[in-house]
């Protein structure tokens, strides 16, 4: 279980990034994950992110979830408590994601799927790391898979599959916590695509989220 003696809830940048690439250069898994969140425009920039970073985020189709976990079961990093179909008050075992420990750094996996224009984005929340269980889904309309995910070449040449930059901007814009505006700034020095940019952005801000299930 996560608990504040066995992880870091913030760590620099280098730990977030090596317990990313574990994951991202992994043959087993790295075309099943998709990195979003805070990392990816450093990762994409090949930058030093100067701010702490509390977890590592990604998005998975959820047809590759169990390959999510076949993964970290064969890894050693599976643990029941942190997965979202173990939850008490997720009676209908469906698939929130999964959570894991690695190299001591929190790391998320969350599904998601289309309907024609709509995204479909699943997660939990875990008592041993919120003080709360619940499952939400988030509903986004209005846009393409091209516009949310892709495949990356990085600085060294390295190819990752990562959450668009105008995709993360937009998540970021919407958030607007001072943590986002060093990455939002990053993304600008980066350069991004402003039409898909708006496009997202308009979406992510009419998205509804629904908590599904909780318990105290």
């Amino acid at each position: 279980m996560l608990h504040n003696d066995c992880y870091n809830p913030d760590v620099s940048y280098a730990l977030a990034r090596d317990a990313a690439l574990r994951v991202l250069t992994d043959s087993c898994i790295k075309d099943a994950v998709f990195l979003v969140g805070g990392l990816v425009p450093w990762m994409a920039s090949g930058g030093n992110s100067p701010r702490l970073h509390g977890d590592v985020d990604f998005t998975v189709p959820i047809d590759a979830m169990p390959t999510v976990r076949r993964w970290l079961m064969e890894s050693g990093l599976y643990a029941a408590a942190l997965d979202s179909q173990n939850l008490r008050c997720n009676a209908a075992r469906a698939d929130y994601g999964v959570h894991a420990l690695i190299d001591g750094v929190i790391v998320s996996f969350c599904p998601f799927y289309f309907e024609g224009r709509t995204l479909h984005q699943r997660n939990a929340s875990l008592l041993c790391a919120d003080g709360f269980e619940a499952l939400f889904a988030a509903d986004i309309e209005g846009i393409d898979e091209k516009d949310y995910i892709e495949k990356r070449v990085l600085p060294d040449g390295g190819k990752i599959g990562s959450s668009t930059l105008e995709a993360c901007r937009a998540a970021k814009v919407c958030s607007d916590r001072p943590k986002d505006q060093i990455d939002i700034a990053e993304i600008d020095r980066l350069g991004y695509d402003e039409q898909r940019f708006e496009r997202l952005r308009s979406a992510f801000e009419a998205m509804t989220i629904t908590c599904v299930a909780h318990e105290n």
